[in-house]
């Protein structure tokens, strides 16, 4: 073959391949995950999530960090991909909680925080993308206050004027995911017109525009995600009954999400109440009738596993991820669960630095761990070190990482 033509194949293939990188994110309410029948919802979860197989998976219901540690451990059995767990951060009174699990080959993550709120906190994760420009990107998890009435609404309305608080000083052009239970029964709710409105240079956005009164309203069918079942008798009383009628988990994007020119923007189309053929209005998520595009082995699975149904979404990134050998070379030590740690802190090492030796200092300069480099995925406990800022120095390397110990 003649080489121009082939090199302008090559070409044409690079071209036509540009920009279809895409990553699937997931929101789901797990309910008092692991309190909640039936016992083995762990491996429950393993099978929806082979269904989608997210590469970021932001749950709330979480009740300890015990528990969060068996999803990591247990609910990606059906994948190879280099899936980490965020540190675990508690809310107040520590019943149910927040968190999030994602490929460390896709995503660094570089901090976690609270936004504190007077019910339950919002827990913010700041990302980069494992590209070339390191795009950015702000991932919030939320689940407001349930239930009807003012004061409830209240509760969520506050919610949210102390997420618009928190991003008023953001960029306009700001990669923002806010996903979670909301509570919220109508798009007129205050509260979700607080997050709708966002602050001076930075609005949200509902991928789905869907305007209306969601609560018990067949128009919305589509896209209701609660309740799975018409009653939870069969489950010790946990979650809510009354069939598939409220659109309570929601994810919302910035506005910067929604536009062609950005490196990373929301995928026209793919938000979906997953699992929901949109013809069980008020019924059991698995009922047979309610049969479409999502088969009845799903429909049967989350039935068993929550009351709610997860809602899912793709982001299209339109630079080319690194190889996780280039990765690697630019940093041979990498944190795969971000700088900011509770109880354990998690490595990926260079193959070049297998048996090296590996030094924690703290600030004072004194030596408090060391250990040998013996395999390229490590996890630390530093459960007895105090907080504080700490130096990991790997022997025959010149970079010092920090990394912060927060409880």
């Amino acid at each position: 073959m003649n080489k121009i033509i082939l090199l302008f194949l090559i070409f044409l293939c690079s071209t036509f391949s540009f920009g279809q990188i895409q990553i699937k994110t997931m929101f789901y309410n797990v309910l008092n995950f692991s309190s909640a029948p039936p016992r083995e919802r762990v491996d429950i979860l393993n099978l929806i999530l082979n269904t989608y197989e997210p590469d970021l998976f932001m749950v709330s219901e979480v009740e300890s960090k015990a528990d969060a540690d068996n999803i990591l451990d247990y609910s990606f059995n059906y994948t190879t991909e280099n899936i980490v767990q965020a540190p675990f951060l508690e809310n107040p009174g520590g019943d149910i909680n927040q968190t999030l699990y994602y490929d460390a080959d896709i995503f660094k993550l570089n901090s976690t925080f609270q936004i504190e709120t007077n019910y339950r906190n919002i827990n913010h994760y700041s990302f980069e993308l494992n590209t070339n420009s390191k795009i950015e990107f702000e991932v919030f998890v939320a689940h407001f206050k349930a239930s009807g009435g003012e004061i409830n609404e209240n509760h969520r309305l506050y919610g949210a004027q102390q997420f618009i608080e928190y991003i008023k000083n953001f960029p306009a052009d700001t990669n923002i995911l806010l996903a979670g239970d909301f509570n919220m029964y109508s798009s007129s709710e205050p509260a979700y017109q607080t997050l709708l409105n966002g602050t001076d240079n930075l609005k949200m956005q509902d991928p789905i525009s869907s305007s209306g009164d969601w609560n018990n309203n067949p128009d919305f069918a589509g896209i209701h995600t609660q309740s799975t079942r018409l009653s939870n008798y069969d489950f010790d009383d946990y979650g809510a009954g009354g069939g598939l009628d409220d659109r309570f988990d929601i994810m919302l994007i910035s506005e910067a999400l929604n536009s062609d020119t950005n490196s990373i923007s929301y995928v026209q189309d793919s938000y979906k109440a997953w699992g929901n053929n949109g013809n069980c209005f008020n019924d059991n998520i698995d009922d047979m009738n309610c049969d479409g595009e999502y088969s009845q082995q799903l429909r049967d699975w989350l039935y068993l596993m929550s009351d709610h149904l997860p809602v899912v979404m793709s982001l299209n990134i339109t630079e080319e991820f690194l190889s996780t050998t280039d990765f690697n070379t630019e940093k041979s030590v990498l944190l795969t669960s971000g700088n900011l740690v509770s109880q354990r802190l998690e490595l990926k090492f260079s193959p070049s630095l297998l048996s090296e030796k590996v030094f924690i200092y703290n600030t004072l300069g004194q030596e408090v761990s060391t250990f040998d480099v013996s395999s390229l995925e490590f996890t630390i406990d530093v459960s007895t070190l105090p907080e504080g800022l700490y130096f990991l120095k790997v022997n025959q390397t010149s970079n010092t990482q920090k990394f912060y110990i927060s409880r």
